[in-house]
């Protein structure tokens, strides 16, 4: 069944046995797999098939802190959320990101790797790729070369409007918007949308679950504290904190063997990680065309003349080759980072727009650093190479503003954790202190790997469904 708020003048309030707002990879996820159950779904969406401004401008916030992107440039506002624009890169978890409580309470995850690690297989065939992610190290080395699976990529609208729109146990809502909720007891009994011409619908449902983003699901929560204080959960939860991203930034560039450096991926082992006290980091080793190996081969023979020789000779038999070293590592979960709402400036439903307080800490810069010295020393091991590093990290100096700044994942601030100092949700997803009301998507996220997060989004989604439906 299929309703557009926006085109329909009247409409019939319904009761359904759970109401999922927001319609990206989570939601699609979630409503997909409930479908089977034979349960009564509503998957609503606050967009509608296509991107428009009015949808858009409900994302506008600002940024505090270090330089990011426009919050309404970042994600996408329409059915199938951002996996309209996702480039399909796809990677999970690793054992050791469940294990980093040793840096303090705040990093311990009240799941194991494996409780998401069950659901990998049917992830992967969402998105159309291998479930295979074996990694390759050897045991006398620090450094690991890793596998990324690439989706075609899957854009959920395109794989799954159809069907939901035809699907006689989901009912899909389109330019419905989330401005309230109605219950007692620490219950949600009715979820309140709207469209952008004043249309307004009330959906009762025996459990409610906002899928609505990385940076939204905080939001709204932060204003239904606002707004009922602690009518629907606990007080005092840390809403919108420990937000995280993954920075992303040039090294430097490297003259390498290419028999001793084959990959294009790398990142340290869990050894590494251990002995350093550091997070993840992944190395990307992205091939220069023909002129760029040439130009470091030209700056190698300025100052080592024999060597550069040498190096001619491998180029021209395709045995070295330029290499651009980038990284992209996991962020440190820090209370400072959150989303806020702002009190000067309101959507067309009144609802705060988002403050984003976003920096990088100095356990965020040695993570990097010492990730960036471990394959520098590797390199220099296997006589694989020579980094040629920037003077940004190799002088500690400023972040520079013209390169990739971050991944575009938007990560925690209703993170999992067993205690509510630390977390808004438990295990199961469900808001500490609630009876019904869960969260879906990455904003659940204890900490965040240096892993892109749409596999995962998608692992816990369906753990999520399948914990629903027993």
């Amino acid at each position: 069944m299929f309703f557009d708020l926006q085109n329909t003048e009247e409409l019939s309030d319904i009761n359904f046995d759970i109401i999922i707002v927001g319609a990206g990879a989570a939601g699609i996820t979630l409503a997909k797999k409930i479908e089977s159950s034979g349960k009564r779904v509503a998957l609503v969406e606050g967009g509608g098939e296509e991107w428009s401004d009015i949808s858009q401008d409900c994302y506008k916030g600002q940024v505090i802190g270090d330089p990011y992107f426009k919050l309404d440039v970042a994600r996408l506002r329409f059915f199938g959320g951002t996996t309209n624009h996702w480039a399909g890169w796809c990677r999970s978890f690793e054992e050791i990101d469940f294990q980093r409580s040793y840096l303090g309470p705040e990093y311990k995850w009240p799941i194991t790797f494996n409780d998401i690690e069950r659901y990998k297989d049917e992830a992967c065939t969402i998105l159309e790729i291998p479930s295979d992610f074996k990694d390759v190290s050897s045991a006398d080395s620090n450094i690991k070369e890793i596998k990324f699976q690439f989706s075609p990529p899957v854009q959920f609208k395109e794989k799954y409007l159809k069907h939901i729109k035809l699907s006689s146990s989901i009912t899909l809502l389109l330019n419905a918007n989330l401005v309230d909720l109605v219950g007692e007891n620490r219950s949600v009994n009715m979820a309140i949308f709207e469209s952008f011409n004043g249309n307004q619908i009330k959906l009762s449902g025996n459990k409610i679950i906002l899928a609505m983003g990385g940076i939204e699901n905080s939001r709204f929560l932060l204003y239904m504290s606002q707004k009922h204080q602690n009518h629907f959960f606990d007080d005092k939860l840390p809403i919108g904190k420990f937000w995280m991203e993954h920075p992303h930034f040039t090294m430097g560039k490297a003259l390498v063997d290419k028999k001793k450096v084959p990959g294009f991926y790398y990142s340290l082992n869990t050894s590494a990680q251990l002995s350093n006290r550091i997070l993840n980091c992944g190395f990307r080793v992205e091939h220069l065309h023909d002129e760029g190996t040439k130009s470091l081969i030209r700056d190698v023979l300025c100052l080592a003349p024999r060597l550069g020789s040498k190096l001619v000779k491998l180029a021209d038999k395709n045995l070295v080759c330029g290499v651009e070293l980038r990284a992209a590592w996991e962020q440190a979960p820090n209370i400072e980072n959150a989303v806020q709402l702002d009190v000067n400036s309101v959507d067309s439903f009144g609802i705060p727009r988002t403050i984003l307080r976003w920096h990088k800490t100095e356990f965020d810069r040695k993570t990097v650093k010492k990730s960036v010295d471990e394959f520098n020393r590797w390199l220099l091991e296997i006589d694989g190479g020579r980094i040629q590093l920037l003077d940004w990290i190799l002088n500690d100096k400023e972040y520079p503003e013209n390169d990739e700044l971050a991944g575009y994942h938007h990560m925690g601030g209703t993170r999992m954790h067993q205690s509510t100092t630390f977390g808004v949700v438990d295990a199961n997803c469900k808001v500490h202190g609630s009876n019904n009301l869960f969260i879906a998507g990455s904003s659940v996220f204890t900490t965040g790997g240096h892993n892109n997060p749409t596999l995962p989004i998608v692992q816990l989604s369906l753990k999520l469904a399948n914990h629903l439906i027993i």
